[in-house]
């Protein structure tokens, strides 16, 4: 067995190495009750959640049928996404909620209906039949 020299700067009794887990444990207790006394969060942090947000709601939101689409409801004005983004979303905005972030005023419009339209969830444009933007049947359709 090859033998090592202490550390130095650190004392290499057993009673120090007994009580070092204690004080570990004592100054995460003591770190655990001042956060659950102000359990504001930290602008940055905000931001940070609030971004991730936006990222999984700006993403593509596959989907197989309307079921599986929704509107958001978190962060900003609301979107279509799938119900698996949702998930995902519902415990970054409990976090806001409980870090007592302070969300923008945003005066959003009131969204049109969201369904899934060729794997993909969008919204419903009112006034738009389905279809509209398709060449009439009677017309040449290069490919």
């Amino acid at each position: 067995m090859i033998a090592s020299a202490p550390r130095r700067g650190r004392p290499e009794t057993a009673s120090f190495r007994s009580r070092t887990p204690l004080r570990l444990a004592e100054s995460l207790l003591l770190l655990a009750l001042l956060a659950g006394c102000d359990s504001k969060m930290e602008p940055k942090e905000c931001d940070k959640l609030r971004g991730d947000a936006f990222e999984m709601v700006n993403k593509a939101q596959h989907c197989n049928t309307d079921a599986d689409c929704r509107q958001s409801e978190w962060p900003g004005c609301a979107k279509p996404i799938s119900n698996a983004t949702s998930d995902k979303i519902k415990p970054l905005a409990e976090s806001y909620k409980t870090g007592q972030c302070e969300e923008p005023k945003v005066d959003c419009k009131s969204p049109p209906q969201s369904y899934c339209k060729q794997g993909l969830c969008v919204h419903r444009e009112i006034g738009t039949p389905e279809g509209a933007g398709n060449t009439p049947t009677d017309q040449i359709q290069i490919q």
